[in-house]
């Protein structure tokens, strides 16, 4: 009937496509699956991919409403343009190489309704064999650069007690929603009314920490962040610090100095600043150092029938 306004969607989902030709129509299928009891309003920001990312979207999905940035904006910048192209009465964050299970949308809307002081709920966030890709963690304090998730020390003695704390609430085992200080980017939901009163992702990072720069915006203005196990996601994550081209190692610790520049070095503070960004900017060098001379290796053929003896 003319006049009458269509009904608000229940849900927008939001995917930032760059070069996605080859995980995009998966996601877009497994959205399209999973959500069953709710109204749905897909969209799609391109940063200006190359490789048909928009045909193939626009082939899996033809409702979607497709934003062509024109150039690589960004995450956060992309995100908040397709944040502006929905009335969604929520709001989730779903990466390209993210396929969401059967009703987990469904259950992260039926969370935040029954919780109105919950500002962000996330997945349980899984890799491709199934493992808890440990993305919910306590808030990041500079001791993560050692402590985190990929640092080698991790990887190499997992139980010891600083990256415990730092990880503790992603190794939990139980089904039961629990509270944590921030979650992935790969995929989250906020109400639309909390993005009203806090604001958007900050565009100044271009990607990487965006995601703990929001969820704890979001708990600054009394907002709860949760995960909840039940409603599960498999992250196809995109690549490890080992495999990651320089730009983006770049991208990573500049995210990393705006975040703690705004949240640990304010104030009086504010003189360590230079020495944070000459500790990330060292550490930066030597990750891309590391995987040169790892690439090289990779490369060298072993011509010696016997090896190397180590």
């Amino acid at each position: 009937m003319a006049g009458v306004d269509a009904p608000r969607p229940d849900l927008g989902v939001l995917v930032v496509t760059y070069n996605s030709r080859a995980v995009i129509g998966d996601c877009l299928d497994a959205v399209q699956r999973t959500v069953l009891d709710h109204t749905v309003d897909v969209v799609i920001a391109d940063n200006a991919s190359t490789d048909d990312s928009v045909t193939v979207a626009k082939s899996h999905l033809r409702h979607a409403t497709i934003i062509e940035m024109g150039r690589n904006a960004g995450f956060a910048a992309a995100n908040n343009a397709a944040m502006r192209a929905t009335s969604a009465r929520h709001l989730v964050l779903l990466n390209g190489d993210a396929f969401v299970a059967p009703g987990a949308l469904d259950t992260m809307i039926a969370f935040l309704d029954a919780h109105p002081d919950a500002g962000v709920v996330a997945p349980g966030l899984r890799n491709l064999d199934g493992s808890d890709q440990r993305t919910a963690r306590s808030f990041p304090t500079p001791a993560a650069a050692i402590w985190g998730r990929r640092s080698p020390l991790t990887r190499w003695f997992p139980r010891n007690r600083w990256s415990q704390r730092y990880l503790a609430p992603a190794a939990r085992s139980d089904v039961h929603p629990y509270e944590v200080d921030w979650v992935s980017g790969a995929c989250l939901m906020v109400p639309r009314s909390v993005v009203d009163s806090v604001g958007g992702l900050d565009e100044g990072f271009f990607m990487h920490w965006e995601d703990a720069d929001w969820c704890r915006r979001i708990n600054d203005a009394g907002f709860s962040v949760w995960c909840v196990p039940e409603a599960v996601v498999v992250h196809a994550e995109g690549g490890s610090r080992r495999g990651w081209p320089v730009a983006q190692v770049r991208y990573f610790h500049r995210g990393a100095y705006r975040y703690y520049a705004k949240h640990h070095l304010d104030g009086p503070r504010r003189v360590f600043r230079p020495l944070a960004a000459a500790a990330l900017g060292a550490r930066a060098v030597g990750i891309i150092a590391r995987d040169r001379v790892l690439r090289r290796t990779r490369r060298r053929p072993n011509l010696s029938p016997v090896g190397t003896g180590e």
